[in-house]
């Protein structure tokens, strides 16, 4: 019988605890979803890492291209596999056991949804919790953050595969921040919601995509900013000012005021 919903993952020389750690939890799901891996050319086959499983389709890439490279070839294939929802996935992570079950859930109910997140736990390297990540308040509220940022975790994306077939894949013109102009696009053209549940932990790495290539994302989410302007929105210009402030801004002084206003705060926080 044809599962529903597919989880997304590009993966790229991935330690291999890291990957058995997501995998497992991905497995353990009580809504049961098949998973999709795209090897993105790395060093060690994917693969030889896992114990096959029925659930579990790998995908390799001949030569490293990067991951909106990866992302648009699983697409291509959940699209065409016939599956109705993307769950999207990073190695490193660990789904809740009912993440599926929710989103989708949600998705049914809520049939002119077109994108639905979720909140994070944000945990450092060793474990802890840091802070939470998301955003309350529906829609408008969503609207607004998005004028600064990414309104929750890009692993915490459930969207439908109609909405790929009508308006397309991750767009190869925004490095590092295919995710923002993903949901930014959504947002020109659909719905977007996000749960208040904490279905994913997010692991903050000084070696993940993003915090390696810092300058280069925050330069593609400035060129986001400025296609989806709002001339009328006084949050645009405010977003697009905090972009610019945060280039100017050395990163470890930027994640050390990040880490004192969210522990200040306490509370359920927004996407940073």
């Amino acid at each position: 019988m044809q599962r529903r919903s597919a989880f997304l993952m590009p993966v790229y020389n991935p330690a291999h605890d890291d990957l058995t750690r997501t995998v497992e939890s991905l497995l353990a799901q009580t809504e049961v979803a098949d998973i999709v891996i795209v090897d993105d050319g790395s060093r060690i086959s994917i693969s030889e890492m896992l114990v096959p499983h029925d659930n579990i389709v790998v995908l390799r890439l001949d030569r490293n291209q990067g991951i909106t490279a990866a992302l648009n070839r699983g697409l291509e294939y959940i699209v065409s596999s016939g599956y109705e929802f993307v769950a999207r996935m990073d190695c490193g992570d660990i789904c809740a056991r009912n993440r599926i079950a929710k989103q989708k859930a949600y998705m049914d109910g809520h049939p002119d949804t077109d994108l639905l997140g979720a909140f994070a736990d944000i945990v450092d390297e060793r474990g802890n919790h840091l802070f939470f990540e998301g955003t309350s308040g529906g829609r408008a509220a969503i609207g607004r953050k998005l004028q600064d940022n990414a309104a929750f975790k890009h692993p915490t994306f459930f969207f439908r595969t109609s909405w790929v077939r009508k308006f397309g894949g991750y767009s190869t013109n925004y490095p590092h921040a295919e995710d923002y102009e993903f949901m930014r696009r959504v947002h020109a053209q659909g719905n977007i919601e996000c749960l208040e549940d904490v279905l994913l932990t997010y692991e903050k790495s000084s070696s993940s995509i993003s915090s390696k290539n810092r300058s280069a994302q925050l330069w593609s989410r400035l060129r986001v900013q400025l296609k989806y302007l709002e001339l009328a929105s006084v949050p645009a210009y405010v977003g697009v000012a905090r972009t610019i402030v945060t280039l100017l801004v050395p990163a470890p002084m930027w994640a050390r005021l990040s880490q004192l206003y969210w522990g200040r705060t306490g509370q359920r926080g927004l996407a940073t």
